[in-house]
């Protein structure tokens, strides 16, 4: 249980820092962020504003973080191989979106918020 606490928490720090990017890029201000640490996992909250016209950017974050099929596989293959000195791309969000085992995005008008889950 220790090993597969450490991993997700690794794997947070890499969701943490390819969201609040991406947020940034997209014209943002300001990213809070909170992390609740449950029984049987990490939940990250996130609520960030946005430049209204990056919208098509959240969108497209919004299907990089929800894919139709997770596969672990492709995460354990490609978790090492991401780095941690690379720059946001769509390639680095898809892999964080297949990194979790759960997500939920509700985008306002120029406002988003991000409930994202790694089990442990």
């Amino acid at each position: 249980m220790k090993k597969r606490m450490s991993m997700a928490r690794r794997k947070m720090s890499h969701v943490i820092d390819e969201v609040y990017t991406a947020l940034f890029l997209a014209g943002g201000k300001e990213v809070d962020l909170r992390i609740v640490k449950e029984e049987e996992g990490l939940r990250l909250l996130v609520r960030g504003d946005f430049a209204p016209d990056h919208r098509k950017k959240i969108e497209g974050l919004t299907e990089l973080l929800c894919p139709q099929v997770r596969n672990p596989a492709l995460v354990g293959a490609y978790w090492e191989l991401a780095g941690r000195d690379q720059y946001t791309s769509d390639s680095e969000l898809a892999l964080v979106g297949q990194m979790l085992d759960g997500a939920e995005v509700t985008v306002g008008k120029d406002q988003v918020e991000l409930r994202l889950y790694l089990a442990f």
